[in-house]
């Protein structure tokens, strides 16, 4: 092997529900819970109406899926009224799951749509290695602003007062970030014209894997419980198919030295710089989170800390600008959601995002990182 090129097994050890989403969602309707072992099956819908056609069902169904009352049945419910049962769903499941704490009332909860972990061609449930990246960026955009402070000053200042400025989601403070990001990572000078060409990114030279399918069995549905600063939980209508803890998620990562200037040792580095990050500005307000070494966070339903650099950037003043940021992106949900409390409570978002699995309260999508030279 090429003596530039270094070639790593690294995996995550899931320490809390990880949910990677695939942007599509099963709605009220599509799904079977059945209470009495607590699963939830997600059946081939194809399959299953064929069998509805036997039975001369099939306008029966239609009407049931036409009726947009909130409180409508569940598919499992209306199943059973027309006699079928747990055997007759074994011929239709596509896969199936642990319903986890989702149904806190196993017979008459509410039906809710579930955000979906992204799946192979198979079926099979895996994390894209764009995900991993994603969050190995992050941290090490995060390392580098925490090693010069001083040389990232005016942008510093740049985006604390575009923070205040009117703008949708998508574009506010994108400019300025972007500028951020090339500054520390487009160095290569492989395009003179065009300091900002992706040509540039010395992380073009961190090539990381997607990870191998993970077994069904590994899946849970995990409901979204936001977390206050006085302890109290607050179950959300929004359910999320999530590895469960102890899952081993394995990929590989290769570095082509010649190019990016960081090894494994950096990123391991600079992802534990993050970690204290986020817990000395966030979970630890909440009693929350974990100084063990080698802490990531990934997936969705981490929160807004996570996915940003706006705390190793600002420290102290992240809250002045992340509540700017909500003010200025959210229109009437700033009030709804009650983040005009976050400048008084020093904190923001003033939330933690959680979720329940076998009873224990968790933190969103944490896991710890290891690896070994190929």
């Amino acid at each position: 092997m090429n003596e530039y090129l270094k070639c790593y097994k690294v995996k995550l050890h899931v320490l809390s529900p990880v949910h990677i989403g695939s942007g599509t969602k099963i709605g009220k309707k599509e799904y079977i819970y059945m209470p009495w072992n607590h699963q939830v099956i997600i059946p081939d819908i194809q399959k299953m109406y064929a069998e509805l056609q036997k039975k001369h069902l099939e306008k029966d169904f239609e009407t049931y899926m036409l009726d947009t009352r909130t409180k409508g049945l569940a598919l499992g419910k209306w199943l059973s009224t027309h006699r079928f049962q747990s055997e007759d769903y074994d011929k239709w499941t596509l896969y199936e799951m642990d319903a986890g704490e989702a149904f806190a009332n196993r017979e008459s909860a509410p039906p809710k749509e579930i955000d979906t972990f992204v799946k192979d061609t198979y079926g099979m449930p895996y994390v894209p290695g764009s995900s991993i990246k994603g969050m190995i960026r992050t941290a090490l955009i995060s390392w580098e602003i925490q090693r010069n402070p001083e040389k990232y000053e005016k942008i510093r200042q740049v985006i604390m007062q575009k923070s205040g400025e009117r703008a949708n989601r998508k574009q506010c403070l994108l400019r300025e970030t972007k500028e951020l990001e090339k500054e520390i990572l487009y160095t290569l000078n492989r395009c003179e014209k065009s300091a900002g060409n992706a040509v540039n990114d010395n992380l073009s030279g961190l090539h990381v894997g997607d990870s191998e399918p993970i077994s069904l069995e590994q899946l849970t549905l995990s409901q979204k419980i936001d977390y206050s600063l006085d302890y109290k939980e607050k179950p959300l209508p929004l359910l999320r198919e999530a590895l469960i803890p102890g899952t081993d998620i394995c990929f590989e990562i290769s570095i082509d030295s010649t190019i990016c200037p960081y090894d494994m040792e950096d990123i391991i580095e600079a992802l534990n710089c993050f970690q204290k990050i986020c817990y000395q500005y966030f979970y630890s307000r909440f009693r929350r989170g974990t100084t063990k070494e080698n802490i990531v966070w990934i997936g969705g339903g981490c929160g807004f800390l996570s996915k940003t650099i706006v705390y190793p950037l600002l420290g102290k003043d992240a809250v002045r600008v992340v509540d700017n940021i909500y003010k200025n992106t959210l229109g009437p949900n700033y009030i709804k959601h009650k983040h005009s409390k976050d400048i008084s409570l020093r904190l923001a978002p003033h939330v933690c995002k959680c979720t329940k699995y076998q009873g224990k309260l968790y933190d969103m999508g944490m896991a710890q990182i290891e690896y070994e030279k190929i």
